[in-house]
């Protein structure tokens, strides 16, 4: 069976690139929701609305794959 080379010009054509790519991707989801995390706890603390905090802290999905 013979293997198609992939084209230049798609991502696949460098796999460490892509992967590299992926990681960056990752942690800057984590940052995001680390960030939201602190809001949530500011608004909590002002407004002295704790639900806010058991309602959307965030929990990264067991499906994230490694970083």
């Amino acid at each position: 069976m013979k293997t198609l080379l992939p084209s230049p010009n798609t991502p696949a054509a460098d796999l460490a690139l892509l992967e590299e790519q992926r990681r960056a991707m990752r942690r800057e989801a984590l940052a995001y929701l680390e960030e939201a995390d602190r809001l949530d706890a500011l608004y909590a603390a002002v407004t002295g609305d704790m639900a806010v905090m058991s309602d959307t802290k965030s929990q990264p999905d067991s499906d994230m794959g490694d970083l």
